[in-house]
């Protein structure tokens, strides 16, 4: 009987294995490790949203910002893979605060309210 026990982080591997969530779960560790990769002064000014397919959406404080990150980009995409392993991430789209809510409220380009 000494044989049948495993550790409960090998079980949990295995299961999410067997139901091909393992690249789901390491994407989503990028997000959890936002601030070390991209440090204290970005992280209090862009916070990430949500990762679809291999695409991370962070959400800025505003336009400027949008464009400092801009330059940085490759380098945070290099950093948050070396995280969680590969190629889990391709691309970021950083979107200015309440840009993307708005177009996403409707599934159109245009704010809630704009008619």
């Amino acid at each position: 009987m000494q044989g049948s026990w495993r550790r409960a982080g090998d079980v949990l591997a295995s299961i999410l294995a067997t139901r091909g969530l393992q690249e789901g779960i390491r994407r989503h560790t990028a997000i959890l490790g936002w601030e070390e990769v991209v440090g204290k002064r970005i992280a209090e000014r862009a916070s990430p949203l949500e990762i679809r397919g291999k695409t991370l959406f962070v959400d800025v404080s505003g336009s400027a910002w949008i464009h400092e990150l801009s330059f940085l980009k490759a380098d945070i995409l290099t950093k948050l893979n070396e995280r969680v392993g590969g190629g889990a991430i391709e691309e970021i789209i950083f979107t200015a605060s309440g840009e993307r809510r708005g177009a996403c409220a409707r599934g159109t380009g245009r704010e809630p309210n704009d008619g």
